[in-house]
C-alpha cells in the first residue's frame, strides 16, 4: 500500500508541476502575443480549466504527504523531520502564493486592464507567479532529499 500512496503522490506532483512549467514557460508567453482584449479572454479561460486539476493535485500532495510523512517520521530532532518541516513551509507559500496570484491579483489586473488604467499590479504578479513557481521546483527537490533520507 505504502508504494501506491508513493505513486499516486509522484502523479500529483507531475500534475502540479508540469502544468505550472508549461503555463510560464509555454502558454503565458504565447497569450501575451494576442490583442488586449483576446488575452485577457484566453488567460481567464486558461486559469479557470487549469484550477481543478491544479488545486486538485494540491489535495492530493497534500493527503498522500501526510501519509508519506507519518510513515517515515521518527522520534525526536532529525534531519528529516527538519527538512520535512522546511517542506511543509515551503508547499504552505505555494498555496499562498498560487491563492494570491489567481484570487486576488490576477482580478485586479485584470479590472486595471479592462478599465484601461495603468497597471501597477502586474508586477507583483508576475513576482508572486515566479516565486510560486521557484517553490514549485524547490519542494519536489526537497521530496527527494527526504526519501534518500527515509531510505
Amino acid at each position: 500500500m505504502f508504494e501506491v500512496i508513493v505513486i499516486i503522490h509522484l502523479l500529483a506532483a507531475s500534475i502540479w508541476m508540469g502544468g505550472s512549467i508549461a503555463l510560464v514557460i509555454a502558454a503565458v508567453p504565447s497569450i501575451r502575443t494576442l490583442e488586449l482584449e483576446h488575452r485577457v479572454i484566453a488567460m481567464k479561460r486558461i486559469g479557470l480549466r487549469w484550477r481543478p486539476l491544479g488545486y486538485g493535485s494540491l489535495i492530493v500532495l497534500g493527503v498522500t504527504g501526510v501519509e508519506l510523512a507519518r510513515h517515515d517520521w521518527e522520534a525526536g530532532r532529525s534531519p528529516f523531520q527538519t527538512i520535512l518541516w522546511i517542506k511543509i513551509a515551503l508547499s504552505a507559500g505555494i498555496v499562498i502564493a498560487s491563492y494570491l496570484h489567481n484570487f486576488v491579483l490576477g482580478p485586479r489586473v485584470q479590472a486595471e486592464v479592462r478599465e484601461q488604467r495603468p497597471q501597477v499590479t502586474r508586477p507583483i504578479l508576475v513576482v508572486v507567479g515566479y516565486t510560486s513557481l521557484a517553490l514549485t521546483i524547490t519542494v519536489p527537490i526537497l521530496g527527494a532529499v527526504l526519501a534518500n533520507l527515509a531510505g
